[in-house]
């Protein structure tokens, strides 16, 4: 890893670390993301692999620290493992970590400190995951009764563990279509429900309302996917109260973290590019365009307008954007096109509404997108030397959905980035920082694609989408090679609500003939 990477890394992770709520506390509040033995202050918890049903997550017993690494520039990163990223698959011993209060493996006899060897007759080869996940599909659609036996070594024996797993049918065989999809979906919008805030926000986020207004937002498209607005479905409460936070409280940053000290001149350099009101703003815009186009209201649709207004006057000069206004940020880059991507979205929904996008703002934006890619139809990170050329599916996949919105995917760039897109839509491991950023816009954008490409992504998710899952609803983040390389997950970070509502989005964006109305705008299906 670069210095500039590291440095970057511990930047971001102290001034979000300085703004965000406390985990509420559960039961030992050990759940879900245990305890840092350093007392570290730049995570909230570790980065445990979940071990899905069970109600328990894990760490590698054979983990001996990062993999070495060349960094490719651009948010790219070779990884050491034999072919493939290293620890994608899993260890192939777990040590359990923590355990979910009065779940089935607490139930079962299962211990912190047991090291997972195997399931069934079979110890693990490779990679634990996949043979965990097909077990425990098994299990839950009732193979077995319903059990799952784990093989486990607990200090010099070995011993079995049968862990019974609720059964919920023969649909929970297929856990990533029609009925089992449901099953996980519902489970999910129920526990972000139970989640919100009385001022319909939540709690659990980063930046202060800022981050607020993106989880919300996301919770909020969730809902509506499921088939509730503000005119009917069970989550009615929930969209109507999501809605009047996310209009009052979009653009609100963060405020001052502790460690930023001082007055005048000096606050003011040490703050300078760290205002990240774009991630909130273009997050309010898609989900205030998707509500608009199923419950109109002018209260809703002069949200809508704003976040256009303030989208456009965040533009930066180059035509992309950037975390927020204000110029370079203390490592001196200004754009990236996750957020650029975001935000062409949230402009597409305004206009979708009525609203008119100044001349030249779309132009601009193009230029630049075309400017950061490498002529292939990927999006780069930025078009600033050393970030330009490499695409990932998260930038792309965004940006794409955005020039679908504003009517602009069947112009040459469009059609290219919608090509590329479709060739790498199930590289979400390609991708770089947060992967449920590029679970939730590769997933979306396999939606819109539909068909073969549709298929694929969801054949390379089910794993992960299986040990995601844990017994209260929740949606779980995993590790991945540039987690355990770095020492750090996003994800945690961010913490469950926002790994919750990202699943639950891409579980339901895709409408169902006489089912849900999934995200038709989001989508353009």
């Amino acid at each position: 890893m670069t210095t500039s990477v590291k440095k970057l890394e511990q930047i971001l992770a102290c001034v979000l670390a300085a703004t965000c709520l406390a985990l509420p506390a559960r039961a030992d509040g050990t759940w879900p993301f245990g305890k840092r033995a350093d007392g570290g202050p730049f995570e909230r918890g570790l980065d445990l692999y979940g071990l899905g049903m069970l109600g328990a997550k894990a760490s590698g017993a054979d983990d001996t620290g990062p993999a070495p690494s060349e960094d490719l520039g651009g948010g790219k990163r070779r990884i050491s493992g034999g072919g493939r990223p290293a620890n994608d698959d899993g260890p192939a011993r777990l040590v359990v970590e923590v355990l979910y209060p009065g779940g089935p493996a607490e139930q079962a006899g299962l211990r912190p400190g047991d090291v997972i060897v195997g399931v069934g007759r079979s110890p693990f080869r490779e990679g634990a995951r996949e043979a965990l996940a097909e077990a425990l599909r098994k299990a839950e659609a009732g193979r077995a009764k319903g059990k799952v036996t784990l093989l486990v070594k607990r200090g010099k024996n070995r011993t079995k563990v049968e862990v019974q797993i609720p059964v919920a049918g023969k649909a929970a065989a297929k856990p990533t279509r029609g009925a089992g999809r449901d099953l996980i979906l519902e489970a999910a919008l129920a526990w972000l429900a139970g989640r919100q805030d009385r001022d319909g926000g939540f709690a659990q986020t980063l930046s202060g309302r800022n981050g607020s207004v993106v989880m919300t937002s996301l919770a909020g498209l969730a809902w509506l996917a499921g088939g509730s607005d503000l005119e009917q479905g069970r989550y009615r409460e929930q969209v109507e109260r999501a809605a009047a936070f996310v209009s009052e409280n979009a653009g609100e940053t963060f405020r001052r973290p502790p460690g930023m000290q001082g007055s005048g001149a000096d606050r003011a350099s040490k703050m300078r590019g760290m205002d990240q009101s774009n991630w909130g703003w273009s997050h309010a815009a898609i989900f205030l365009g998707e509500l608009e186009a199923r419950s109109p209201a002018p209260k809703i649709r002069a949200a809508l307008y704003r976040c256009g207004e303030t989208l456009v006057e965040h533009q930066e000069p180059s035509g992309g954007w950037a975390h927020g206004p204000g110029g370079p940020n203390p490592l001196g880059y200004t754009e990236l096109n996750i957020v650029t991507g975001l935000a062409l979205c949230g402009l597409g929904m305004a206009q979708r509404a009525g609203w008119e996008i100044p001349e030249g703002v779309l132009d601009k934006a193009d230029a630049y997108l075309k400017a950061s890619s490498g002529g292939d139809g990927g999006v780069g990170y930025s078009d600033t030397a050393g970030q330009r050329g490499q695409g990932n599916i998260g930038r792309t996949a965004g940006a794409w959905l955005g020039y679908r919105i504003l009517g602009l995917g069947r112009s040459a760039w469009g059609r290219k980035m919608g090509k590329w897109t479709e060739r790498n839509v199930d590289d979400v491991l390609g991708g770089h920082a947060s992967l449920m950023q590029h679970v939730l816009l590769s997933g979306v954008a396999a939606h819109a694609l539909g068909g073969k490409a549709e298929k694929r992504w969801w054949e390379a998710r089910e794993t992960d989408l299986v040990l995601a899952r844990a017994p209260d609803g929740s949606l779980q983040p995993r590790p991945w090679h540039e987690s355990l390389q770095m020492g750090s997950n996003s994800d945690v970070t961010f913490g469950e609500v926002w790994t919750t509502a990202a699943w639950a989005v891409v579980l339901g964006c895709e409408p169902v003939k006489g089912g849900r109305p999934g995200l038709p705008v989001w989508t353009g299906r």
